[in-house]
């Protein structure tokens, strides 16, 4: 590969997607030099000028199949990694295009041409575990000796077996990975490395490694001695040993244990987008009926004040228009409530002390609480100053508070603590990033939550009371506030041992 720029190129005739392909790679140029070609004529040209680090090419180009820059090579192995893409997927041109010595298929997608920089930066370092193995493969048909020193300090686990899979030699990296010392693994069975449930395929591997004379994959679980269990990845293949006129398979297992949890990570992450990219929708949706709503609200609210100016005190009209505009302005707080869910009122965030806000809030909070609830404060004066709208700090104050004090009916404690808090670095998806937060706590002594109900209690309109007792938005508001102002809200609860909840915001 050169050690300048990376020299990727794209065989593709339609300009749109070798258009998006230019914009996917344009954050790279430093170190990704793109050339393209619209046709099997000009990449021609352009190989006999100089081979690629990497070539991607599209299936069907105006003047034939882009796998026959795979099929006029003399031999079977090409010289460069190749990545073939086409606009329909179909699982048998895949197969045509693996077995035609393509390293991957991509189906031609937006979301797919965007990450090609990431599919190529894996495919070089695949194509570069290729070409180490076809050298130290090269090596052993030359000399014995000579494999057995290119392989002394590898990365990955190699072992030679017998037919039976007796193992005759294992590399230093068996310790590495495995914790098992190679020469007290030599004269064993190589399935003492691997997991029960697995040892049928493995079998499987080396009598095919052996029949079909070409490399045989399998994904398998293996023992540490540590007591845990690693995924590796093993490619096996036969060699004629020409000294002892034997042979042998020589098995390459790679540890793909950290990969596998990464890969787990990233669809965790891509899950929890989907569920957000899900909740963005029915954010919209809420904020364009709540507007609509208020468009309603507002002659209502208009009319019923002006006749009820007109109206004599103490007759029947008089009351029924107050409950009217009672009704209408507690339609206009729910609205409100939902335009804050779907965060189209933006918060107009100041550096405020944080301490004076909740204190004062609990001061309200307080003289509105049912005579057998007692509020115990603990907060921290000494706290940073935090960027935030002090209205909707408010407002998530209340909410917490009504969902304590609705939760103690039979009366109990709410317990409201103000303190900082140090968030390290952490890989978990949505983690809060690193720094100092000033943490807002509501813990109350009510019958708690069971986990079903915990994991629903941040979506909007869910309630476990009755209908007409509430919409269901105050705590997914309060979520929506906080998260806008770059902190989380973590909810603790269990079964007859009440809730705590946590509000953490980044200090200013």
């Amino acid at each position: 590969m050169s050690q300048e720029k990376i020299h990727v190129l794209l065989v593709e005739d339609e300009e749109a997607h070798a258009e998006l392909v230019r914009r996917a790679f344009e954050p790279q140029s430093n170190v990704i030099r793109l050339s393209v070609a619209k046709s099997l004529k000009e990449a021609r040209e352009s190989l006999t000028e100089s081979l690629p680090d990497l070539a991607i090419v599209d299936l069907f180009l105006p003047d034939g199949r882009g796998l026959e820059l795979l099929s006029e090579k003399d031999d079977d192995e090409p010289d460069y990694p190749v990545l073939i893409m086409t606009s329909h997927g179909d699982e048998e041109v895949a197969v045509e295009a693996m077995k035609a010595g393509a390293l991957q298929y991509v189906v031609k997608t937006e979301v797919a041409l965007a990450e090609l920089p990431t599919k190529v930066e894996g495919a070089l370092r695949q194509w570069g575990h290729i070409v180490e193995r076809r050298q130290a493969e090269e090596a052993l048909q030359a000399s014995e000796e000579h494999f057995r020193s290119l392989i002394e300090n590898a990365y990955d686990v190699i072992l030679v077996v017998d037919r039976e899979g007796r193992v005759d030699y294992a590399s230093p990296s068996l310790e590495r990975v495995l914790g098992v010392k190679p020469d007290e693994q030599v004269g064993k069975s190589f399935l003492d490395l691997v997991h029960p449930e697995d040892q049928e395929a493995a079998k499987d591997l080396l009598a095919k490694a052996f029949e079909q004379k070409e490399p045989v994959h399998l994904e398998h679980r293996s023992p540490h001695q540590d007591g845990t269990w690693r995924d590796l990845e093993t490619i096996a293949s036969s060699h004629h040993l020409a000294r002892q006129d034997e042979e042998r398979a020589i098995l390459n297992s790679r540890d793909q244990t950290e990969r596998r949890r990464a890969e787990a990570a990233k669809n965790e992450l891509a899950g929890r987008l989907r569920h957000l990219q899900n909740w963005e929708i029915v954010a919209n949706l809420a904020g364009d009926i709540a507007r609509e709503f208020i468009n309603v609200l507002s002659p209502i609210e208009a009319n019923s004040t002006m006749v009820l100016q007109e109206t004599p005190e103490g007759s029947k009209t008089r009351a029924g228009l107050e409950r009217v505009l009672t009704a209408t302005s507690r339609a206009r707080e729910l609205a409100e409530r939902i335009f804050i869910f779907s965060r189209r009122t933006a918060p107009q965030a100041q550096a405020v002390e944080l301490p004076e806000i909740v204190r004062t809030e609990l001061e309200r909070i307080e003289a509105s609480l049912p005579f057998n609830i007692e509020l115990r404060q603990n907060l921290d004066a000494s706290c940073a100053a935090v960027l935030a709208d002090p209205d909707q700090i408010r407002e998530v104050m209340k909410s917490l508070a009504s969902n304590a004090v609705k939760a103690m009916r039979d009366g109990g404690v709410l317990e409201v603590s103000l303190g900082t808090v140090d968030v390290e670095e952490s890989s978990e998806p949505g983690a809060l990033p690193p720094g100092t937060y000033d943490r807002l706590t509501f813990r109350d002594t009510g019958h708690g939550m069971d986990r079903i109900t915990l994991d629903q209690a941040l979506k909007p309109f869910f309630t476990t009371r009755g209908a007409g007792e509430a919409a269901g938005l105050g705590l997914s508001v309060a979520h929506a506030i906080v998260t806008s102002h770059g902190g989380d809200l973590v909810i603790e609860s269990e079964p007859g041992k009440g809730t705590t909840i946590h509000v953490d915001l980044p200090q200013a």
